[in-house]
């Protein structure tokens, strides 16, 4: 069952694309306190930080009918200027089953700076965090043997590394291909609720957060 893959993960630790309509969505922020990363949330459109914590992000696949399986969503940002940062997903897709995620036979690419990897082995690509960073990877669903992507809404997980920084908890993304919001945020909010809370030292100095940055694209 991919709960307990979910617990066990969590216990332990591009491409040009048009850009159309969007469901609402938080973009993912990253940054640092007390030798630790983290995630928040980050609305790349203002620069404001609207999550001091959050671990689990969603997107919304098929709004784009000459890529019906991709999304360039959600987007990167951070304040660690000067820093390099690894973006790292971790083997393994879950499909939302109305009561939590099974294995699942379809996977997730993801394509950045011409490095390419899926969710059957995992992988990874560096970044530069600059200022105004605003960094948009291609993810594509795809299903077995080269078939299309069945429908359904899908879970895969991730952590940022960088040197001299303690890694970030793990952080889940959920993907809706063809399905109702209302599923969509019912899988979202299992997630969220699978996870633990933030532990103190996470939490340490993230109050006062939701400063605007400047918004420069990287895609």
């Amino acid at each position: 069952m991919f709960r307990s893959l979910l617990i066990t993960t969590v216990a332990s630790a591009t491409f040009a694309m048009p850009v159309l309509a969007e469901e609402e969505h938080e973009d993912i922020w990253v940054s640092s306190s007390n030798g630790m990363l983290y995630t928040g949330g980050w609305d790349h459109d203002t620069g404001e930080i609207t999550s001091p914590f959050l671990r689990v992000f969603k997107a919304d696949m098929g709004e784009d009918p000459d890529f019906p399986f991709s999304i360039d969503e959600p987007g990167i940002g951070s304040d660690l200027i000067g820093s390099t940062i690894s973006f790292r997903m971790l083997s393994g897709l879950g499909a939302w089953n109305g009561n939590g995620f099974s294995t699942s036979s379809q996977g997730l690419t993801v394509e950045y700076g011409g490095t390419s990897f899926n969710s059957l082995l995992g992988g990874a690509f560096d970044f530069s965090v600059t200022q105004g960073l605003d960094l948009h990877a291609g993810f594509t669903l795809f299903g077995s043997g080269g078939a299309d992507p069945a429908n359904g809404i899908y879970l895969s997980s991730f952590v940022f590394d960088s040197a001299g920084l303690q890694s970030s908890e793990v952080f889940y993304i959920v993907w809706n291909l063809g399905m109702s919001e209302e599923d969509h945020d019912a899988a979202i909010e299992w997630v969220s609720n699978s996870i633990p809370a933030p532990g103190a030292v996470a939490l340490t100095g993230l109050l006062g957060l939701g400063g605007r940055r400047s918004r420069r694209r990287d895609a």
